[in-house]
């Protein structure tokens, strides 16, 4: 599989029943979107579909490497540090791009993934404390 972000071929994360794929070039990392909410779910986070964020409609993300379909960007977290990643709407598929650098194996991967996304649904738990 092919980075969506730079070209290179991505390397296989293996590890329990879920495969990541990562850059060697970059850093990012490509995840399948049900192995993601599993993870999720197993950390006591939201899925996906109700983590929130808003799509940049502008922003250009390159393609999916499995099924060669614009990605979108979603972006979420705290105002003062957004995040964000890109999304096949296709397969669902997802990438997150360079801060994960440092995720050589599969373990590291995954907790870099996790915290990535506690982060980014910040803002929704931050707004239900205030309204609490």
């Amino acid at each position: 599989m092919m980075c969506p972000s730079c070209g290179v071929d991505m390397v296989d994360l293996e590890g329990e029943d879920q495969t990541f794929r990562k850059c060697s070039e970059c850093g990012g990392l490509w995840v399948d979107v049900s192995d993601l909410n599993r993870m999720l779910l197993h950390h006591n986070l939201p899925g996906l579909e109700s983590i929130g964020g808003k799509v940049e409609p502008d922003a250009m993300c390159g393609q999916c490497a499995e099924c060669l379909v614009d990605l979108v960007r979603v972006v979420g977290g705290e105002k003062a540090n957004p995040l964000s990643y890109d999304t096949c709407e296709s397969c669902g598929g997802i990438f997150l791009e360079s801060e994960f650098s440092d995720a050589s194996d599969y373990p590291s991967a995954k907790k870099e993934i996790i915290g990535f996304f506690t982060r980014f649904s910040s803002r929704g738990k931050k707004k239900a404390a205030v309204h609490a």
